[in-house]
């Protein structure tokens, strides 16, 4: 049996959660993969048994790319899936939203939850000697809860289907809440209000060096170098990666992040390059989401 965990990580936390629910599963007589989306286009994902997504909340959602590419997952009407976000503050209907998408191409939707880890946006404009940044850094990062009732749900469902019982006695019921409808589209007006301006405001400062590192870990592909100057384009996801990657620490929304903290992952050791199997000349072309 294969369990399937892809996910979106920007800054790290989703990427952490993804690999603690696997260390969290793999004593169980299982194959356990788990896999970016950014190195498997959706209509190559590998055979799998039962699947697990994962993402970092934006606007009470997914990130809009990574609705597209589960959009693009070929449909499977005997495969369950779990779904599972990060979020710095207010999930909202996120799991569900998602568990609805999936549903509707087929998948049984077997669960999910939302697993609480420091916000990289807010992160990135706050002083590095703060309480805020002290306590992302002193989290308990090796007991999270949340994800492990999830990690419980799993290894239940992986046990029974084992057994021999089908996939869809676990099919839990999506709900459905008029009151957190509303309170997701007011809290969605408000993130966007307020990060949609953000996306001009990106610069790179005089302390770039020009290494490139920011143009090869995009996945947007939405950073370039052009007449000696790194330019940042139109269709940025706002997953902060570059700003949190930058090894001069040169890259600036405005003047609101300069010198502030930067966020390199539960462990200070995200690295996408090595995370993605991408150490590549730094003239190669930008990392982007496979679109399958």
């Amino acid at each position: 049996m294969r369990l399937l965990i892809l996910f979106f990580s920007g800054t790290g936390n989703t990427h952490y959660v993804a690999e603690y629910l696997a260390r969290k599963l793999e004593h169980l007589p299982i194959e356990i993969l788990v896999r970016s989306i950014e190195q498997v286009p959706a209509g190559e994902v590998p055979e799998f048994d039962l699947l697990a997504v994962g993402f970092p909340v934006h606007a009470v959602d997914s990130p809009l790319f990574f609705q597209e590419y589960l959009r693009r997952l070929p449909p499977r009407e005997d495969r369950g899936v779990f779904v599972f976000c990060t979020k710095g503050a207010f999930a909202g209907g996120a799991v569900r939203r998602n568990l609805q998408r999936l549903a509707s191409r087929g998948y049984i939707p077997l669960g999910g939850g939302s697993v609480g880890m420091p916000g990289n946006d807010g992160l990135a404009f706050i002083p590095r000697n703060s309480w805020m940044a002290r306590a992302a850094q002193n989290k308990d990062f090796d007991h999270l809860k949340s994800a492990d009732r999830l990690a419980c749900r799993m290894e239940e469902v992986l046990g029974g289907i084992s057994a021999g019982r089908p996939v869809g006695d676990y099919r839990v019921q999506i709900p459905h809440s008029a009151g957190r409808s509303l309170t997701d589209r007011l809290w969605r007006a408000v993130y966007n209000r307020f990060t949609e301006p953000l996306k001009r405001r990106f610069y790179a400062d005089e302390r770039c060096n020009q290494c490139l590192l920011c143009t090869r870990i995009c996945p947007a592909h939405n950073i370039r170098l052009e007449d000696g100057r790194v330019h940042f384009g139109d269709h940025c996801y706002l997953c902060l990666r570059c700003i949190h990657q930058c090894p001069q620490e040169a890259i600036q929304i405005g003047r609101w992040t300069v010198g502030k903290f930067r966020w390199r992952g539960p462990k200070g050791d995200f690295n996408p390059l090595r995370l993605y199997g991408l150490q590549r000349a730094a003239s190669s072309p930008s990392l982007s989401v496979p679109e399958g």
